[in-house]
């Protein structure tokens, strides 16, 4: 694999800047970014005994304060201080260094980020709530690697993959159930592992980690007095995120469709549609009503809306062969990438005016996402084989259900689920901490071949305060309802709602028929 894609880089030089685009890597060990993987694209800075080096278009940000270092890689902005230049963001969390208030400080930040300091030679790090900034870590023969791609630490180090990953993603179900993406913290190499958001990693010769959220329990907002106090704190978050993405980018865009969650995010810009633009595409029929709702949506508030119409085939689409070598490359080949998925890539890369997207990822986590998709009010206890079930259906492989089981195990035990206070509902952790971070942090890495994304929904203070919201309420999508009135009545009376194809009764049903079924066996 990789010197097919030197070979390709080789015939299409132009293209050698797209490798691992948006990418950074931090480490121990000095190296030439002239040549392969980087190819003279990148830029390095030397601090406190660690090389940082990132792509020539993703965001790095480091402060050295006394004998510290801190680090932002990637963006961030704050909803409470109302700040957008990280390098003030950092030195107003680097105040705090060593007490309590220093994670606080940290879980006031909205963005896409691995955060982190270094002090005496070590390191500490974290990635942001949701990890939609993809990010591993690993020790290869006695260096020490930070990075947003796994497969840029196997270039760096000539790695394999790991043979039973090689074995998972030939499983025929593989790419079923939000798509593909490993369990667990794997990588697809075995010295290389996942940053799982909320948790806090030490690096001193050796990794420890400690979790530092959820650990507080709190009380369900089933008055109607604390419900609204909810709503509205949650809303004015979102309401000073949207506000900062304007201010810190020239051209935002909001991606837009009839869905709830980018309704939320458009309500959220309400007062500022003169500096926002929203744009939808269409690569298969399916997609027209969404495409025709944000279009009226648009249009009723005045806001310039961009339509792109995905090719239908890939030899309208020029170079595609080349460009999809390189996108295979980028996610380590652990999600191989549908070709119209890759078509819809290239365009929005080389028709989209927009310099940063905002997208409305994230939400599902407090909209009880797992159980919408099926069917349920209540879930199992946490187990392996929860964790196992709401990742694949193993229903015809027992074997390979066992062995994910053991990577679950291993996993909730590392990572300190059972600490986790029971109103932070199971399901959620794993589709916050798993599936969003792996699966959305992953694919998160590939879209950013076209422009930056952001998500407003991505900070830890508007997470934890809408777990707050009883789940029946958040199952419903009632409180995002009610965010969507008090940021824009307006728009919330226009009642426009295009119902996603995943969360008809029907196929919940079915697929809670499946969900028992592989929950039933042994």
């Amino acid at each position: 694999m990789r010197s097919d894609i030197k070979e390709v880089l080789s015939s299409h030089p132009e293209f050698k800047k797209d490798l691992f685009i948006r990418g950074f890597l931090i480490t121990d060990k000095e190296i030439n970014t002239d040549e392969f993987p980087f190819y003279g694209n990148w830029r390095t800075e030397y601090h406190s005994g660690y090389y940082f080096m990132a792509h020539e278009k993703a965001g790095m940000h480091i402060l050295d304060k006394g004998n510290k270092t801190f680090f932002i890689l990637g963006h961030a902005y704050n909803p409470f201080t109302m700040e957008i230049d990280e390098l003030k963001i950092i030195e107003h969390i680097a105040e705090t260094y060593g007490t309590d208030e220093y994670l606080e400080r940290i879980s006031d930040i909205t963005g896409v980020f691995v955060f982190g300091d270094i002090s005496d030679g070590k390191i500490n790090f974290l990635v942001d709530p949701s990890g939609m900034q993809s990010a591993c870590y690993g020790k290869i023969d006695g260096s020490f690697y930070i990075s947003s791609h796994p497969q840029l630490i196997g270039d760096i180090n000539s790695l394999e993959m790991d043979p039973w990953v090689a074995k998972l993603i030939e499983y025929k179900w593989y790419g079923r159930v939000m798509g593909p993406y490993l369990p667990g913290d794997l990588s697809p190499f075995a010295d290389v592992k996942r940053i799982v958001p909320s948790i806090l990693y030490h690096y001193n010769s050796e990794v420890s980690h400690e979790r530092y959220w959820p650990l507080k329990d709190f009380k369900v907002a089933t008055e109607e007095e604390d419900y609204n106090k909810v709503i509205k704190t949650a809303s004015d978050i979102l309401k000073n995120n949207m506000i900062l993405v304007s201010r810190k980018w020239e051209n935002p865009w909001i991606s837009l469709t009839g869905g709830i969650d980018s309704n939320t995010t458009f309500a959220a810009g309400n007062g500022i549609y003169d500096k926002l633009e929203t744009f939808s595409y269409i690569s298969a029929e399916k997609e027209v009503p969404d495409t025709e709702a944000a279009k009226t949506i648009s249009e009723r508030f005045n806001i310039k809306h961009n339509v792109f119409k995905i090719p239908d085939s890939n030899d309208a689409v020029e170079d595609f062969d080349a460009i999809l070598a390189v996108l295979r490359h980028n996610n380590g080949y652990v999600a191989e990438l549908k070709h119209n998925e890759a078509r819809k890539r290239i365009l929005l890369r080389r028709e989209c005016k927009c310099d940063v997207e905002v997208k409305s990822w994230v939400s599902e986590t407090i909209r009880a996402y797992w159980y919408k998709h099926y069917g349920r009010k209540k879930m199992p206890s946490l187990s392996p084989k929860l964790y196992r079930n709401l990742y694949k259906i193993f229903i015809l492989d027992r074997k390979l259900a066992h062995e994910v089981d053991k990577v679950f195990e291993e996993y909730i035990d590392k990572f300190e689920y059972r600490k986790i206070p029971q109103l932070y509902h199971t399901a959620d952790m794993h589709y916050n901490e798993v599936t969003w971070g792996s699966w959305g942090g992953l694919n998160i890495s590939e879209m950013k071949y076209c422009f930056d994304i952001t998500f407003i929904f991505n900070n830890r203070r508007f997470l934890d305060i809408l777990f707050r919201v009883p789940l029946e309420k958040r199952i419903s999508d009632r409180h995002h309802l009610d965010m969507k009135k008090y940021l824009n009545k307006e728009l919330y009376d226009m009642n426009i709602r295009v119902v996603n194809m995943k969360e008809t009764a029907f196929r919940a049903f079915a697929l809670n028929v499946i969900f028992t079924l592989n929950s039933i066996l042994p």
